[in-house]
């Protein structure tokens, strides 16, 4: 190998080392810093980044860097120990304490006798302006820092190799990489221990951090979001980028040589300046699509994404298109920490975006425009169905009043016809036509309460009145109040009273206090069968022989006046109860 490339290729993979390092280091630091061994990953990171610039500097200018590198690999046992300190709390040891304690006190010692003792020089070496080369002292403090990592190695491989699953994989991830970094580390002792050969190991280093990012990514060792994690991504993407636009400016210098004179010598760098900005570019905007792709919006695209957002019938449906939709176009993958929009009403909710790229955050807030656009059209449609559902119920209702109002006038007169006519009869058919008259009278009268319009006038009240007036078994609170109109809920309680007695021995009126509060009437009976209990509240539905239809149908008209409720509930002790909800008593 040619030396000068040689020299060349160990200072830029220390380089890279340093930066990847630095850059992991604050990634971890300003998005992890919270969770548990953040801040000692760090620490660890910047003692790599700390040896990497402390190898590298020597290379570069010679004896002249033996100050520096000396002080920096003096340090080294400190970031070996925060490692240790790492391994055993990912390993939820139960002698941390303990085991932590020893490694900063062991730690500290070491760099306290190397600062004060020297560790080494730094030496011109095969070709090389300068190569530390370590003293005694300097052999302890790196023997410390040594063993120190090789203590975290063994018990990250029986973590590795005791635990299963999840915890398996990160141990393992980390595991390989720092041993990549153990064996880059072998590389630096040529020198000293007399290998008159090229310090190749040194150029794993940069392998080490690409292991380490693919430890953290893919293995999640350090729990955080998706966009922490492509933020990491994209620093070491641009980072690389960088190196690779600053050597590219740098190769026609390389090739040429230096030009002669201040002029020649500016314009050199001014024209590789000019180069590695033109390189960069287009190579920072490819890490921007490759990790954040489709932040870019297009008329077209909005005009896709309104056309797929106008399929949804529903909000549940809406809320699952527009998050597939997004997810597609941002390569979003499944999981628990997907960030999603939350669709609720007319409002549609970013969650889980307040760390994403402002570019990637604006084209959220584009979307989540037109959700809401969308969410507004569905609940424009819903009121308009609404308000024709309606319209056609008072149209029906009122053409069924009218065709009551015409039976009641063409059927009363002649019923009363019939039961003079009876007169005259023998007793049990007089009984029988009266019976008859008296039923007929009662649907006229059924249908026409069930057609008209309920104009309540609601009032507080007190139900215990209502309920003692029955005869029948009263559970109801004395200061109960309700807001109701009395004679719509006489008629009410009178329609169910009557249903259960029709049904059962015994019949009960509970009432419920409350911000909503509730009547119960319960009866003994057989219970309401499953074949009508859906349709139970709809016009000629009945669960007791001889009935109209239309009783619990009134029921529901009267309630809904009230904008309350009825319906079928459960109480302990009962079969049957129906439930009548009133609105706010207060």
């Amino acid at each position: 190998m040619d030396i000068a490339i040689g020299v060349e290729a160990y200072i830029g993979a220390l380089g890279i080392t340093a930066l990847a390092s630095l850059l992991l280091g604050l990634f971890v630091a300003t998005r992890a810093r919270g969770l548990p061994g953040g801040t000692l990953l760090a620490v660890f990171l910047v003692g790599v980044a700390a040896w990497s610039v402390s190898q590298a500097v020597p290379a570069l200018i010679g004896p002249a860097a033996t100050s520096f590198s000396a002080t920096l690999i003096a340090l080294s046992p400190l970031p070996a120990a925060a490692f240790v300190h790492l391994v055993f709390a990912f390993a939820l040891c139960g002698t941390l304490r303990q085991v932590a304690a020893a490694s900063y006190a062991v730690a500290a010692f070491a760099t306290l006798t190397g600062l004060i003792f020297g560790v080494g020089a730094v030496v011109p070496w095969h070709g090389f302006p300068g190569f530390f080369v370590p003293s005694a002292v300097g052999w302890g403090v790196l023997g410390t820092a040594g063993l120190l990592s090789v203590v975290g190695h063994l018990r990250l491989a029986q973590t590795w190799r005791e635990q299963q699953g999840q915890h398996q994989r990160q141990a393992g991830a980390v595991f390989v990489s720092s041993f990549i970094g153990l064996v880059a580390l072998t590389g630096f002792a040529f020198p000293a221990i007399g290998i008159d050969a090229y310090p190749w190991p040194v150029l794993l280093l940069p392998f080490y951090s690409v292991a380490l990012v693919y430890g953290i990514l893919r293995h999640r060792f350090m729990a955080v979001n998706l966009w922490a994690r492509r933020g990491l991504v994209w620093l070491m993407l641009v980072a690389l980028a960088g190196g690779a636009s600053a050597a590219i400016a740098a190769l026609p210098l390389a090739l040429a040589g230096r030009p002669a004179g201040l002029l020649g010598t500016w314009i050199a760098m001014a024209a590789a300046l000019a180069i590695g900005i033109l390189v960069l570019a287009p190579l920072k905007r490819l890490a921007d699509r490759a990790v954040f792709p489709g932040s870019r919006i297009s008329d077209e695209d909005v005009a896709t994404w309104r056309d797929r957002l106008a399929e949804a019938t529903d909000l549940p449906m809406l809320e699952k298109i527009a998050n597939d939709l997004l997810a597609s176009r941002l390569a979003i993958p499944d999981g628990d920490e997907r960030p999603s929009i939350a669709v609720s009403g007319d409002t549609a909710l970013l969650v889980g975006w307040e760390d994403a790229p402002p570019a990637t955050r604006h084209l959220a807030d584009r979307f989540a425009a037109l959700v809401v656009e969308a969410a507004r059209r569905l609940a424009a449609a819903a009121r308009l169905v609404e308000a024709e559902r309606e319209r056609q119920q008072q149209a029906r209702l009122a053409e069924l009043g009218q065709l009551a109002a015409t039976v009641a006038h063409d059927l009363r007169n002649p019923l009363g016809i019939v039961k003079m006519a009876a007169t005259g009869a023998p007793p049990e058919v007089r009984a029988e036509i009266g019976e008859q008259v008296a039923r007929m009278d009662h649907l006229v009268t059924d249908i026409l309460d069930y057609s008209r319009a309920w104009a309540v006038k609601p009032e507080p009240m007190r139900p215990v009145e209502l309920a003692a007036q029955a005869g029948v078994e009263v559970e109801v609170p004395e200061d109960m109040i309700i807001i109701a109109d009395r004679r719509a809920i006489a008629r009410v309680l009178a329609n169910l009273i009557e249903n259960a007695r029709a049904m059962g021995s015994r019949v009960a009126v509970i009432g419920t206090p409350g911000a909503r509060p509730t009547l119960d009437i319960c009866d003994d009976g057989p219970g309401v069968p499953a074949e009508i209990a859906d349709s139970l509240f709809r016009p000629f539905v009945s669960r007791r022989p001889g009935g109209t239809g239309l009783g619990l149908a009134i029921v529901q008209r009267i309630m809904e006046a009230h904008g309350g409720s009825v319906a079928l509930a459960r109480r302990e002790g009962w079969p049957t109860c129906f439930r009548l909800t009133f609105g706010d008593a207060s």
